[in-house]
C-alpha cells in the first residue's frame, strides 16, 4: 500500500531526507510545508494519510497552533519526528492521540516502520506513545511518603500534573471530562496541602511519583 505522506519542518535538509526515504519505500511526498500556518489548505487541497512534522517549526509549537486543524482532517495520522525528546511533550502528543513520536536520533527505518504501521491499525510496541499510554493508565503504588491516601483516580491525576499537562490534555488522555478534571486536581492539592500545579510537580519529584524515562528505548 503506497502511502500518501506530508512533510512539516523548516529544515532543508530534513525535508529532502525524508522525501528519499519515503520514494525508497514505495510511498510519496506529496508535499512539503516550512510553516504551520498553510496546514489547512493544503490539507483540504491534497488528502493525506500521514503528517510527519517537527514539534516545534519557524518557532511555532505544532500542537497550539494546529489542534483545530488535525480535528478536522482526522483522517491523516500525526507522526511527530523531533530532536525534542521532553517527556512532557511526548506526553501530551499521547493525550491528543499522535499516531506516534519519533526522535530523530533514530533511524529513519524506524519512522518508516511507524508509517507503515498505520495501514495494520497497530503502534509498533516500542512506539513512545505506547510506552506513555502505559505509563500514563498504569495503576502505580502510590509512594510510603504519601500520609494522605489518594484514589486511585487522583494518583493517576498527580502523575499527569507531575508532567505539566493540563486540565485538557488530561482530560483526553483520561477519556474524562473536564469538569471532572478541574474537581479531582482541587482534590488533590487540597489533599496534598499544596496551592497550584508547579508545586504538586515539584512535590511528586521531591516524593518518588514515577516519571518517564525514555533513555533506555531507542
Amino acid at each position: 500500500m503506497s502511502l500518501r505522506v506530508c512533510c512539516i519542518d523548516d529544515s532543508p535538509t530534513c525535508t529532502h531526507g525524508l522525501r528519499q526515504a519515503m520514494v525508497s519505500a514505495g510511498h510519496g511526498l506529496i508535499g512539503t510545508l516550512n510553516r504551520l500556518d498553510g496546514l489547512d489548505a493544503f490539507l483540504s487541497e491534497n488528502p493525506c494519510d500521514i503528517i510527519i512534522s517537527e514539534l516545534r517549526v519557524a518557532s511555532t509549537d505544532l500542537f497550539d497552533a494546529c489542534q483545530s486543524v488535525l480535528e478536522k482532517h482526522s483522517g491523516s495520522k500525526l507522526i511527530v519526528y523531533s530532536y525534542d525528546e521532553n517527556p512532557t511533550h511526548v506526553a501530551r502528543a499521547c493525550a491528543m492521540d499522535v499516531w506516534d513520536y519519533i526522535p530523530k536520533r533514530y533511524s529513519v527505518q524506524r519512522l518508516v516502520q511507524s508509517c507503515e504501521s498505520i495501514a495494520t491499525g497497530q503502534r509498533p510496541l516500542d512506539s513512545l506513545i505506547v510506552v506513555t499510554k502505559q505509563f500514563l493508565l498504569h495503576p502505580h503504588k502510590p509512594p510510603e511518603s504519601l500520609t494522605v491516601p489518594l484514589t486511585r483516580r487522583e494518583y493517576q491525576i498527580l502523575i499527569h500534573l507531575s508532567l505539566g499537562l493540563s486540565n485538557r490534555d488530561i482530560s483526553k488522555s483520561l477519556s474524562i471530562s473536564l469538569e471532572t478534571v478541574k474537581e479531582h486536581v482541587q482534590n488533590v492539592l487540597r489533599k496534598l496541602q499544596i496551592n497550584d500545579r508547579t508545586a504538586a510537580a515539584i512535590w511528586s519529584l521531591r516524593n518518588g511519583v514515577p516519571t518517564l524515562r525514555f533513555d533506555t528505548i531507542g
